[in-house]
Parts: structure tokens; C-alpha cells; sequence
């Protein structure tokens, strides 16, 4: 009875532990799960709770290597519905936009939330893993130049001139401005300008300028280039077209923009004297690209870093030791248990319960549970057992089957089965017997020991 009510208060116990238990769960979603090199894409993370939240999510930051991470931190409250639940959630998201190809993987990221369990008013924190996601960044198409390559949603190219282009003439000093205005990118993607090569002026670009003009819901990048020409032949000539080419992943097109050729007019100038201060005084003007030395980052494995890697292969082979270590001692244990049963005479005993009434098959079954059951002193004969424990019916029945079984007949002979009934009512009167015996040695020791 002591142990019926432990087992029933424990059973309370977890129950009520159970009802007091936070539902709160975190989903992570990818909205492609196999890009192109720069193409963004989308991870939301949504956090839920079956009750509501009492203080703001807290987050790790996502890291990921060979991409940027453009995080919307700002969260978003809403309802969420899960497999015809409603739970109130919260989202964030971050744009990634890889710049190398490879398979990789989204690392799981700690969040954590303050939440109280259902049928409760006060909160506790919980720390929740995300799971995993895994995906491709695929190479560039075909044909495709890395310099030249942009993936955006749309392009914007604008320039502008510092000066009329009428009445010009050779000396003169012209700049011209180009913005291009990239939707849905990083402004380090937009690829830089090819340069003007003019037999009748020399340009001199200046440095670019980059510009993050992202808004609250994507990512935008502006790159303004200047380019300053000397005028240094008179006639009439084209400024070429400066054009961008880019991949529209929505469309899953290429598109092309550009500013449109200008045409000229450069007149003669008679004070030419100054042509050759003026182009040494650009050339002066022109800065050295700064070469940027590139950050080798770790050595990847599977789109992981090496140290990761080696961490989850040890992890991996510890858990696996673990593992076989474990199932070999419970087969072993299971094995020793199955061995010690099947030696036991309970187990002798069902199978001659189970035994054919075939008196060869019966009589063999029976006394191989005997030789396993008899008491101390016994003898291996079980008639002359049932003759001293007068168990007429047990007795009887014996000495007819031996007659019938090893007797000069040559026909099958079958025995009742009402003989099992027997053998097990004979079983049990041994078995108190027994009991009753060991019960009076006990008191006896006990009596010597006083």
C-alpha cells in the first residue's frame, strides 16, 4: 500500500509539473534554400508561446561564413497558427548575401524568452535552440564575369556633367558624375565601371564612393563614380555609354541600363600652352587604388569551419562510444537474464505445459522440468516422489503412460489433459512444502544463535 501511494504522488507531482511546464518554441526559416553567389536571401525567425511575453527576446548574433549578414532586428508581434493552434509569436529576420559558392550551413542561434507557463501570471526565462538549416550557393551561369556580375532587383544608373557641354574647346576640363542606385544588394557588390580609353582626351577616374541606403525592410547600396576628362583635340566626338548588367532574382532574368552616348563639339583654343600644365597637374591629382589585402578566414569543412568540424566529430564519436558501450552491457545483461530464464524450472515448466500430449514428448518435457525442480534429497524418480508426497493421481497416471509409451505396442498414445492440472497442483504442494521447511530452519538458526 506504501508503495501504491508513493507511486500515485509521484505521478501527481509530474503531472502537476507538467501543466506548469512553458510552452515556448522558436521556428527558423529559410526563404531559398539554393542561391547564386550575392543573391540574398531571407532568414525569419519566429518565436511563440502558448501564453505571452513580459520582457523583449533577447538573440545571439548569426554568423556565417563567406557572407554578410544584414540584421531587421526590429521584432514584429503577431498570432501565429500551428497545426490549428493559435500562439502568440514574435519575428526578426536577417538578409544574408553570400559571396562564395559552397554548401553550408545555418547555424543554430540561443534565444532567449520570458514567458509564463500556462495557468500561471509569473514569468520565467527560457533559453531556446534553433534548429539547423542547410543550403547551396551555387557558382556564377555560364558566361558570366565575376567583375561584371550583380544580382538586385533593380538598377538605377543617373550621370551628370559639371559644365555646359556647348562651346567647348581643347583644354578644357570636364567631370562627370555617375550614381547607380542598387535595389535588393549591398553597395560593395555593385561592380565597378569599365574605364574610357579616348584618343582625343584623357580621364582620369576618381575614387568611388559607397553608400548603404538601406530601409527598414531591405537592403539598398548606391556607387558614385567620377571621371575627369581633359579635352585635348578639337572635333566632334562621343562620350560611350556606361552600361550595367545585373541578375533579377525574382525574374530569374538578366536585365541591362545604361546612360546613353553624349555627343560633343570641341572647338580650337589658341592659348594651347596650357594644355601640358593642366595634364600634369591632373596627373599629380590621381591617388593609387589602395590594394586590399584580403582576410583568409579558417579552413571550412562541409561549409563549417575546421575547429567546428573536428568539435562535432569528437562529440560525435564520444556519443557514438557512448552508444555502444551502453547497448553492449544491456545485451549482455539481456542475454545473461534470457540464459538464467531459460535454466530456470518456471521456464521448464511452461514448456511442459506447452508440450504435445504425444506420451513420448510429454514424459521427456516432464522430467526435464523435474530435474530442474526437485528439493534437496529428492530422488530422480518422479513415481517414487508422487508414491512419498501420496499424490495418487500424479502416481497413477505415470505408471499407465510409461506402460503405454515404452510398452510393446507400436501406435501413438496420447495422455489426458487434465494431466497438466495434475503435475501443476503436485508442483504447488512441493512448492509449500518447501516454503513451510525453509520457514523452520530459519527458526532454528535463530534459536542456536540465542
Amino acid at each position: 500500500m506504501v508503495i501504491k501511494r508513493l507511486i500515485l504522488i509521484i505521478f501527481f507531482c509530474r503531472t502537476m509539473a507538467c501543466f506548469a511546464q512553458i510552452h515556448c518554441f522558436a521556428r527558423a526559416e529559410m526563404d531559398k534554400r539554393s542561391v547564386y553567389v550575392q543573391q540574398p536571401f531571407k532568414v525569419t525567425y519566429t518565436i511563440m508561446t502558448e501564453t505571452w511575453f513580459t520582457a523583449p527576446v533577447d538573440w545571439d548574433d548569426l554568423q556565417i561564413p563567406n557572407a554578410f549578414i544584414i540584421p531587421f532586428d526590429r521584432t514584429m508581434p503577431g498570432m501565429f497558427d500551428v497545426n490549428g493552434k493559435q500562439f502568440a509569436g514574435i519575428q526578426f529576420y536577417f538578409i544574408v548575401f553570400p559571396y562564395k559558392p559552397g554548401h553550408f550551413t545555418l547555424p543554430a542561434i540561443n534565444i532567449v524568452a520570458t514567458t509564463p507557463p500556462v495557468g500561471e501570471s509569473v514569468a520565467k526565462k527560457i533559453n531556446i535552440k534553433t534548429q539547423q538549416l542547410s543550403y547551396v550557393v551555387k557558382p556564377l551561369p555560364g558566361g558570366s564575369k565575376s567583375s561584371e556580375w550583380l544580382v538586385a532587383k533593380d538598377v538605377a544608373i543617373t550621370q551628370s556633367w559639371n559644365r555646359s557641354l556647348k562651346n567647348l574647346k581643347v583644354g578644357d576640363v570636364l567631370k562627370r558624375t555617375i550614381v547607380i542606385n542598387a535595389r535588393g544588394t549591398l553597395p560593395q557588390f555593385i561592380p565597378e565601371l569599365k574605364k574610357d580609353s579616348l584618343d582625343w582626351a584623357s580621364a582620369y577616374p576618381g575614387p568611388a564612393s559607397l553608400e548603404d541606403t538601406r530601409d527598414e525592410y531591405d537592403a539598398n547600396g548606391r556607387r558614385t563614380e567620377t571621371v575627369t576628362y581633359l579635352l585635348e583635340k578639337e572635333g566632334n566626338f562621343t562620350f560611350p555609354s556606361v552600361s550595367l548588367r545585373w541578375w533579377n532574382p525574382v525574374a530569374g532574368r538578366m536585365y541591362a541600363r545604361g546612360t546613353g552616348v553624349v555627343n560633343i563639339r570641341v572647338g580650337p583654343n589658341p592659348n594651347l600652352g596650357m594644355l601640358k600644365t593642366l595634364k600634369d597637374s591632373l596627373n599629380a591629382s590621381q591617388t593609387p587604388a589602395a590594394v586590399a589585402v584580403a582576410k583568409k578566414g579558417p579552413y571550412l569543412i562541409m561549409g563549417i569551419p575546421w575547429y567546428w568540424f573536428l568539435l562535432y566529430t569528437l562529440a560525435f564519436l564520444a556519443i557514438g562510444y557512448l552508444l555502444i558501450t551502453m547497448f553492449g552491457r544491456l545485451y549482455r545483461f539481456i542475454r545473461r537474464r534470457y540464459q538464467e530464464y531459460t535454466s530456470s524450472e518456471v521456464y521448464w515448466f511452461r514448456k511442459f505445459e506447452k508440450s504435445s500430449l504425444l506420451l513420448p514428448a510429454l514424459l521427456s518435457n516432464l522430467y526435464a522440468w523435474w530435474d530442474r525442480f526437485k528439493p534437496a534429497g529428492s530422488s530422480s524418480s518422479l513415481i517414487r516422489e508422487t508414491g512419498v508426497y501420496m499424490d495418487i493421481s500424479v502416481d497413477e497416471n505415470l505408471e499407465k503412460y510409461y506402460k503405454q509409451a515404452f510398452g510393446s505396442s507400436r501406435r501413438e498414445v496420447t495422455g489426458e489433459p487434465s494431466f497438466k492440472k495434475e503435475v501443476g497442483s503436485f508442483r504447488k504442494e512441493l512448492r509449500k512444502k518447501e516454503k513451510k521447511s525453509e520457514g523452520v530452519l530459519n527458526e532454528n538458526q535463530q534459536m542456536w544463535k540465542c
